[in-house]
């Protein structure tokens, strides 16, 4: 007397794969220095577009009065010091 312990045969189409067996398809990672990856798009940036956005955007907002400017000088000294220390 036969038994199957999972219920199924050989060639059942239902049947589970082995673990590991299954290819999950990842974003692709770009592991160069000085580039971001944007979330869902996955379109790699350079390092230099972000840094001129980032300060043109603190830059403008000053020029339209959403920030004080001793605030951006503050907010710019402090990017500044964390990415050194990063850096190191």
């Amino acid at each position: 007397m036969a038994t199957s312990t999972t219920g199924a045969t050989a060639g059942d189409p239902k049947q589970l794969a082995p673990v590991g067996s299954v290819h999950v398809a990842k974003p692709p990672i770009d592991h160069a220095p000085g580039g971001y990856v944007v979330p869902f798009v996955h379109t790699r940036i350079p390092a230099p577009v972000v840094q001129i956005g980032f300060w043109g955007g603190l830059a403008g907002t000053v020029a339209f009065g959403v920030i004080d400017f001793p605030l951006a000088a503050l907010l710019g000294a402090g990017v500044v010091v964390a990415r050194h220390r990063r850096g190191r």
